[in-house]
C-alpha cells in the first residue's frame, strides 16, 4: 500500500492544520466576492502560504481597475474581514483577483 496524500482539503501550513473549504466559506460571505478558491502555494521551497483567488461580485470591479464609479473589491479589506473571523494562521497571505476562476469542461476548478 502506498499513501499518496489526503483526499479531503485539509492542508498543513507552518504546523497548523487548515481546512481550505473553511477559509473559502468565510471569504465567500464578503459582499464583494462572487467566487473564491484557496490553495497552498510554495513559491520558495519550504515556504508554504495560503493564497486566495477571488472573483468580484457582479457590479464590483477589481482594485485599481478603471471600470466606472461602482464599488471596488479591496483586497486589504477582504483580508481584514477574514481576520475578524479566522485565526491569523488561516488568513490568506495574498489575495489575487481574477475575472473568472479557470474551470475544466466538467466545471471543476
Amino acid at each position: 500500500m502506498e499513501f499518496v496524500g489526503r483526499v479531503d482539503q485539509q492542508v498543513k501550513v507552518r504546523g497548523f492544520r487548515i481546512e481550505l473549504g473553511e477559509v473559502e466559506a468565510v471569504l465567500a460571505r464578503h459582499g464583494s466576492v462572487s467566487r473564491v478558491a484557496v490553495v497552498v502555494r510554495e513559491d520558495r521551497p519550504g515556504d508554504r502560504r495560503l493564497v486566495a483567488y477571488v472573483v468580484p461580485a457582479e457590479g464590483v470591479s477589481a482594485e485599481g481597475a478603471s471600470m466606472g464609479a461602482g464599488p471596488v473589491l479591496d483586497v486589504g479589506e477582504l483580508r481584514r474581514f477574514a481576520g475578524e473571523v479566522l485565526p491569523e494562521f488561516m488568513v490568506p497571505s495574498a489575495v489575487v483577483v481574477l475575472g473568472v476562476l479557470p474551470l475544466t469542461g466538467n466545471g471543476k476548478l
